[in-house]
């Protein structure tokens, strides 16, 4: 794989690109995230890497934010390469981008005095980010990114998997 096979450019040869996704069905209920984490090196792809989770009991939103912290934790901390993280969650790359700084002037509460949900996931997310050179950026989901949708089929693979877990906590062995 190298960026051809990407619908975004990628703008340095040398840098580490992360697409994650996150599904929940239903909304809250059951949920899976999943990254994939690659090193571009002259602009040829080396040490590819997944990573996926979930939870029998999580919301959409949360499962973005999980796909991104899953992914953030394989970086090291003195990597000197440009991270790229690319999602199609409008809330993982608004609030990171446009709405962070804000959220934190006002003592985690938003706009309208509402405190801001997942305060935690996106306190993780700037730990992890700290001292690295992360952008966040936004890619339009089902649109033909084979990486786009190479995540949206792993986080719905490992939903369906806590789906099946919860179903299992249900009903036991009939499940």
């Amino acid at each position: 794989m190298t960026n051809a096979n990407t619908e975004a450019a990628l703008p340095y040869p040398n840098c580490i690109v992360i697409y994650t996704d996150g599904s929940c069905q239903p909304n809250p209920g059951p949920g899976g995230f999943a990254a994939i984490l690659y090193r571009l090196i002259n602009g040829e792809v080396v040490v590819p890497m997944e990573q996926t989770g979930g939870a029998v009991a999580t919301t959409n939103n949360q499962m973005e934010l999980g796909a991104a912290i899953a992914a953030l934790k394989q970086i090291k901390r003195d990597e000197p390469l440009p991270i790229f993280v690319r999602s199609d969650s409008k809330y993982l790359v608004d609030g990171w981008n446009q709405w962070l700084p804000r959220w934190i002037a006002k003592g985690w509460r938003k706009g309208d005095g509402k405190p801001v949900e997942n305060p935690g996931l996106w306190r993780e997310i700037i730990r992890l980010c700290d001292g690295l050179n992360v952008t966040f950026e936004w890619v339009r989901g089902h649109a033909g990114d084979p990486m786009n949708e190479e995540a949206d089929r792993l986080a719905s693979e490992e939903r369906d998997k806590w789906v099946r877990k919860h179903a299992q906590e249900l009903f036991g062995s009939a499940a």
